[in-house]
C-alpha cells in the first residue's frame, strides 16, 4: 500500500503540472494576444521555476536530512492552500491573473518578459513551484521509509510520467471541451488540496519512522563526479531540443494540423515511463541498433523536401524521434545513482532540459536567423553520435575516418552541382512533373552520399561527421522553392521570398502566404484569394463608391489586397510578424503597399488586442485573413472577438472573414457566433474553386465569410444581377444552421469543429 500512495501522489501531481500550463495560457490569450514573446516568457517561466522545485528538493533535502525536511516541507505546503485563499478573496478566482501587471505594446521586449513572468508567478507561482517538487522529493522520501522497494526508487518516475502524459491528453481533449475556463480553475484548485493531502499522508509515513536515516553528510556511495553529470545534462538536453525541433517541423512543414504538437510531446513522456520501468537491456541493445538508421531516413527526407506520403513521412520522424528519446533516456536510466544522490540526479536531469528547451525557443531564432531551423537537424546529427554503452562499436575516431567523411563531402557537393546542371526543373512548378523531376534529383543527389554514409555506421562519431558531410552539401541545392531572393527566420518560424517562374513567393514555412507576377508591368495585380475574380475582388467591385472609406485588414502577407484601395481611402493592416511587414514594404519583392492609391497604414502587434483600444478607430469594411492557416487563435474567433469587430464597423459595415483550412469546419461555428450576436448578424459563405485558367495566373482556391447587420448592408454584393453583369463565377450562400459550441474567450471547443469525413467545404 505503501508503494501504491507514492505512486498515486506522484501520478497526480504530475498530471497537475501538465494541466496547469495550458490553463495559464488560455486565461493569458484575450488578454495580451497572441504573440510568440507571450508564449516563449510562459515556457521559460515554467521551465524555470520547475528548475527550482528540483534544487528545492536536492538542496533542503542535502542540508536538513529527509524527516527534518519533510516538517519543513508541510510549511510549503501550507502556502499552496493560503495562496488559493488570497486569491480568491481579491479577485474570486483561484487563479489570478492582475491585468494591471501584464505588458503593453510599448514596453520593451525585456521589460515585457519580467511583467508578463511576474503576472504568470503570481497566478501559480505557489502551486506551480510546490508540484515541481514532487517526483525528486517524493522519491528520496520514499527511499528512506524501508520499504523493500526503496533500494530503487526510480520506478516511481514512471508513475510521474504516466501522470504527465494523462495531464498532457486530458486537457485538450476531456477538460477543455468540457469546462469553462473559471471552471478549470476550480479544478485544478481542487485537485492541488487532494494532492497536498496525498503529500501530507507520505509525510507521515517518513515522519512517524524511527530516526535511522544518514546524516546529511554522509553518504554510502561516491558523489557523481563532473564528466558523469554532464554526460547526464546532455542525455537530457538533446531529446528536449528535438522534442522542439521535430514538433516544429511536422506541425509547420508536414501538416499544420492543430493538436499534433501532443504526439510528440506523448512520446516523449513515453519514454521516460518505459525506461525506468524495469527496461531491458536486450532491448535498450536493438532500440540503439535500428535508431541510427531511422535518422538516417530522417535527413534524407529532410534533404529530399519529401512530404508525401504524409503518413509515412511523418510516422519517420516519430519513430526516430522515439528511438533518440528511447537510447538517451535508457542510459540515464542505467547509469542512476543510488536513492542518496538521487535529487541531485533528478536536478541535473532538469537542467539538462531546461537547457535543451532554450537552445530552441530563444536561442536558435537569433543565432540561425538567416539560415532557418538548423536546430532540428543539428540534434539529428548529434543523436546519430549517440549509442547504449556496451554495445559492439569499433575503435575510436582516427584520421583516416576524417578523411572518408572529407570524400564523402567532396561527392556530396560534386553530385548536388551535376544533377542540378544536368537535371532541370519543369517551369510549372506545381505540376506532377515537377514532383518526379523534384525526386529523381533528390535521389540522384543524396541516394549514393546517404548509403555511403551509413556504410560507416559502425563509429558513431564517424556516423555523425557523414551524415553532417551530406547536410552541408544541401545547401548547394537550391531546388525546393524556386530561386531563394530573401529568407529569415524569427520566433514565427522561417519566412522565405522565392522566385518560382513568373511569380515572386512569400513563403512561410512550406505554406504560400502570397504572390506578386514578375513578368508584368504597372501596378501589381492581387494573386491568390484575393485574386480580382475571387470573392474579395467582387465584394470590392460591388461596393459603391463612398468618399474616405476607412479598411481594417487583419493579416498582411504581401499586401495584396491594397490593391482595391481607392485614392481617399484610409486602409490599417493589422500584422503579428515583423519579417512579414519588412518583406511587404521591399519593393524590390513586391509593390502592393507601395503603390497603394489610398493611404495604408500597417499596425505591428496583436490585432485584437489594437483593436480594443477607444483610440483604433471605426471601418466601414473589416477583413480577417489572421486564421486562414491550421494554426487557428482560437482568441480572434469569440463571442467577445465577434462583438469588438461588429462595434468596429461604421452603420452599412461588413466584415469578411477568410475561413479557409484543411481541418477545421468554421463557417458552421462563425454562423453561430452571428446567430448568438445581440443584433444577430446576417450571414454569408463562398467556396471559390478557380478555374484551370484561373489558377494559371496565379488565382487559389478560398472560403470566405461575409458578416453584416442587416440584408440591406450585403444588397450591393448579393445582387445576382450585379454579379452576372461582372461575369463573376463567385456565389454566396446562406450557411445551414449546425449544432454545435459558441467560442467564447473562456471556453472553446477545437475538436467540436474538426471537418467530418469527407466533407470540404
Amino acid at each position: 500500500m505503501l508503494a501504491v500512495l507514492y505512486a498515486t501522489t506522484l501520478f497526480v501531481g504530475a498530471a497537475l503540472l501538465f494541466l496547469v500550463q495550458p490553463l495559464v495560457g488560455k486565461l493569458l490569450l484575450p488578454l495580451v494576444g497572441g504573440t510568440p514573446g507571450v508564449w516563449n516568457t510562459c515556457m521559460v517561466f515554467f521551465q524555470i521555476v520547475l528548475l527550482a522545485g528540483y534544487l528545492y528538493a536536492h538542496r533542503s533535502t542535502g542540508r536538513l536530512g529527509v524527516r527534518r525536511q519533510t516538517v519543513f516541507h508541510l510549511l510549503a505546503l501550507a502556502t499552496v492552500v493560503v495562496s488559493f485563499k488570497v486569491a480568491v478573496a481579491i479577485t474570486g478566482s483561484p487563479v489570478a491573473v492582475v491585468p494591471s501587471m501584464l505588458p503593453d505594446d510599448q514596453d520593451s521586449s525585456f521589460l515585457m518578459v519580467i511583467r508578463l513572468g511576474l503576472a504568470v508567478g503570481v497566478a501559480v507561482g505557489v502551486p506551480f513551484f510546490v508540484l515541481s517538487t514532487t517526483s525528486p522529493l517524493l522519491q528520496r522520501w520514499f527511499a528512506s521509509t524501508g520499504h523493500p522497494a526503496a533500494k530503487d526508487p526510480y520506478f516511481l518516475y514512471a508513475a510521474s510520467n504516466a501522470g504527465s502524459l494523462l495531464g498532457l491528453l486530458a486537457y485538450p481533449l476531456v477538460i477543455e471541451p468540457r469546462l469553462t475556463l473559471y471552471e478549470q480553475q476550480w479544478v485544478f484548485t481542487g485537485g492541488v488540496i487532494g494532492y497536498v493531502a496525498m503529500v501530507v499522508a507520505c509525510s507521515l509515513t517518513v515522519i512517524r519512522k524511527p530516526a535511522t536515516e544518514l546524516k546529511p553528510t554522509e553518504s554510502l556511495s561516491p558523489k557523481p563526479d563532473r564528466l558523469r553529470i554532464v554526460r547526464w545534462v546532455m542525455l537530457a538536453g538533446l531529446p528536449s531540443s528535438l522534442l522542439l525541433g521535430v514538433t516544429t517541423h511536422v506541425s509547420t512543414d508536414l501538416a499544420p494540423v492543430p493538436l499534433l504538437w501532443v504526439v510528440p510531446l506523448a512520446l516523449y513522456l513515453m519514454s521516460f515511463i518505459l525506461v525506468f520501468a524495469r527496461w531491458p537491456d536486450s532491448v535498450h541493445r536493438v532500440v540503439g541498433r535500428v535508431t541510427p538508421m531511422l535518422l538516417l531516413f530522417v535527413v534524407l527526407t529532410l534533404l529530399t523536401n519529401a512530404a508525401e506520403p504524409l503518413a509515412v513521412v511523418g510516422m519517420l520522424h516519430m519513430l526516430a524521434f522515439f528511438g533518440v528519446c528511447l537510447v538517451c533516456h535508457g542510459e540515464l536510466a542505467k547509469d542512476r545513482p543510488p536513492p542518496e544522490h538521487l535529487t541531485a540526479f533528478y536536478f541535473w536531469m532538469s537542467f539538462g532540459g531546461v537547457l535543451g528547451g532554450l537552445f530552441n525557443a530563444l536561442v536558435a531564432p537569433i543565432v540561425f536567423a538567416s539560415v532557418g531551423m538548423v536546430e532540428y537537424p543539428l540534434a539529428l546529427l548529434l543523436a546519430a553520435a549517440i549509442r547504449p554503452r556496451g554495445d559492439e562499436q569499433e575503435a575510436k575516431l582516427r584520421f583516416a575516418d576524417v578523411a572518408l567523411v572529407l570524400v564523402l563531402l567532396g561527392l556530396s557537393v560534386g553530385l548536388v552541382l551535376a544533377v542540378q546542371h544536368y537535371v532541370k526543373m519543369p517551369t510549372e512548378p506545381d505540376s506532377p512533373d515537377a514532383l518526379v523531376t523534384r525526386l529523381l534529383r533528390g535521389g540522384l543527389m543524396f541516394g549514393i552520399p546517404g548509403v555511403a554514409a551509413f556504410a560507416l555506421v559502425r563509429k558513431p562519431a564517424r556516423y555523425a561527421l557523414a551524415l553532417g558531410a551530406i547536410l552541408v552539401a544541401s545547401a548547394f541545392d537550391t531546388g525546393h522553392f524556386g530561386e531563394t531572393l530573401h529568407k529569415e527566420r524569427n520566433f514565427f518560424g522561417v519566412i522565405r521570398v522565392t522566385r518560382d517562374g513568373k511569380f515572386i513567393k512569400l513563403i512561410h514555412g512550406t505554406t504560400l502566404h502570397g504572390q506578386q507576377r514578375a513578368d508584368e508591368p504597372g501596378p501589381p495585380r492581387p494573386m491568390t484569394y484575393y485574386h480580382r475574380r475571387g470573392p474579395v475582388g467582387q465584394v470590392f467591385d460591388s461596393l459603391p463608391p463612398k468618399p474616405g472609406r476607412k479598411v481594417g485588414v487583419v493579416g498582411l502577407g504581401t499586401g495584396a489586397v491594397a490593391s482595391y484601395a481607392k485614392p481617399g481611402e484610409e486602409w490599417t493592416f493589422y500584422e503579428i510578424d515583423p519579417a512579414v511587414v519588412r518583406i511587404a514594404r521591399d519593393t524590390s519583392y513586391f509593390r502592393f503597399l507601395s503603390e497603394c492609391q489610398g493611404t495604408c497604414n500597417v499596425v505591428l502587434g496583436d490585432a485584437r488586442r489594437h483593436l480594443s483600444r477607444p483610440d483604433s478607430g471605426s471601418y466601414d469594411v473589416i477583413i480577417l485573413d489572421g486564421f486562414c492557416s491550421d494554426a487557428i487563435p482560437v482568441h480572434l474567433l469569440t463571442r467577445e472577438a465577434i462583438a469588438l469587430y461588429v462595434s468596429k464597423l461604421k452603420p452599412n459595415g461588413i466584415i469578411a472573414l477568410h475561413v479557409s483550412n484543411n481541418h477545421l469546419d468554421l463557417p458552421p461555428l462563425i454562423r453561430r457566433l452571428a446567430d448568438d450576436h445581440d443584433s444577430k448578424l446576417v450571414v454569408r459563405y463562398c467556396h471559390d474553386v478557380p478555374l484551370e485558367t484561373e489558377r494559371d495566373d496565379g488565382k487559389t482556391e478560398s472560403q470566405w465569410m461575409l458578416l453584416a447587420r442587416t440584408e440591406a448592408d450585403l444588397a450591393p454584393i448579393l445582387d445576382r444581377e450585379h454579379a452576372s453583369a461582372k461575369k463573376s463565377l463567385v456565389q454566396w450562400n446562406e450557411v445551414p444552421w449546425e449544432d454545435g459550441p459558441i467560442w467564447r474567450d473562456d471556453f472553446a471547443n477545437l475538436l467540436r469543429v474538426w471537418k467530418k469525413r469527407g466533407k470540404q467545404d
